[in-house]
């Protein structure tokens, strides 16, 4: 059984960049998202990915918006992280789910609290072990032509767990 997630802004803008957002159905049954990251990754429809991510919401009926958080979990989350961090990670606490989060800071804070985490990078090796696609390297590649931060070490190990 696929489990349910809450997502991030980043990797939300990052999959929209390479026109992949379908890909979070191949690992994920269930995509949570607090509305301050829903405002962050949709307030400049000008953007395509922007758009993109906008139209995807829209239109999937396992993509669920939340209201935000105002509880303690969301309030000592603030005061070390920005607001769509601070919400996505109240909300995964809330709902006892993992949470997909490229930001260093939000990773660390998320393994602390004893919360499952996923990035962009996850998705992609997931989407290609289930079939969904057959590359990792052209996607990173447009990612980093996009200015999307990735380490050295995490391509590296990420092209090496998918074979490529």
């Amino acid at each position: 059984m696929k489990k349910i997630i809450v997502s991030d802004a980043s990797p939300l803008i990052a999959l929209a960049k390479l026109n992949h957002l379908e890909l979070l159905f191949a690992a994920f049954s269930e995509i949570h998202i607090p509305n301050a990251v829903y405002v962050e990754a949709t307030h400049d429809r000008h953007r395509q990915d922007s758009q993109i991510i906008h139209d995807f919401i829209e239109t999937q009926p396992f993509v669920l918006i939340h209201q935000d958080q105002a509880n303690k979990d969301y309030q000592a989350f603030k005061n070390i992280l920005d607001e769509g961090e601070s919400q996505a990670l109240a909300l995964s606490t809330k709902l006892s789910c993992g949470i997909l989060i490229d930001e260093r800071l939000g990773r660390i804070i998320a393994k602390q609290e004893g919360i499952h985490v996923v990035g962009v990078m996850g998705v992609l090796l997931h989407a290609k072990f289930m079939g969904k696609i057959t590359a990792i390297k052209p996607l990173i590649d447009k990612l980093q032509q996009e200015n999307y931060r990735l380490s050295d070490r995490l391509i590296t190990f990420v092209l090496n767990k998918a074979g490529e």
